[in-house]
């Protein structure tokens, strides 16, 4: 399976990555890359199946602060991954999110 990165999913990396460094330590943006990386490897080799949050999107916790979610496009052999999002924000920003990245 490839890995696609919407601009979404590459713009909320980003920004999680650059609060963490300006809050937090260079180790912790680190450790999140790491298990972002983790994960998404364990995605690719389908080795994992993350809960349904609909028809088509999957939630993958990165860590407790941070969800992933991405849909598996097995027809295409893709992984789209559509946003990471700030667990503690509020929820209808998701939905926001999620219906932007139709």
């Amino acid at each position: 399976m490839n890995i696609v990165w919407t601009n979404l999913a590459k713009i909320t990396y980003f920004e999680i990555i650059k609060n963490l460094n300006n809050y937090w330590d260079k180790n912790q943006s680190k450790n999140f890359v790491n298990l972002t990386n983790n994960q998404l490897k364990n995605i690719k080799n389908g080795t994992v199946k993350h809960k349904l949050i609909n028809k088509e999107v999957r939630k993958c916790i990165i860590h407790k602060n941070v969800s992933l979610y991405y849909i598996e496009d097995l027809k295409n052999n893709k992984i789209i991954l559509i946003t990471f999002y700030n667990n503690r924000m509020n929820p209808n920003t998701l939905i926001t999110l999620l219906k932007s990245s139709k």
